[in-house]
């Protein structure tokens, strides 16, 4: 099953006075998400793992200050 289509219109063809538009396309809804291919999924999850392991040493010198 496909991404689903809804109804565009550019906001230059709004007309001001009765909102309606006067040339409407149809436009694949956007995804909340991107697509992503291997890559740059890998490289998501890394920077994930970098934030964790900051926060974690962090924390860590934290206890040992204490």
């Amino acid at each position: 099953m496909g991404t689903p289509l809804v109804q565009g219109c550019d906001s230059a063809d709004v007309d001001a006075s009765t909102g309606v538009c006067a040339h409407p396309y149809w436009v694949q809804q956007q995804q909340l998400f991107p697509e992503l291919d291997a890559s740059a999924g890998v490289a998501v999850s890394v920077a994930i793992l970098i934030c964790w392991a900051t926060a974690y040493v962090f924390k860590s010198l934290r206890r040992v200050a204490e």
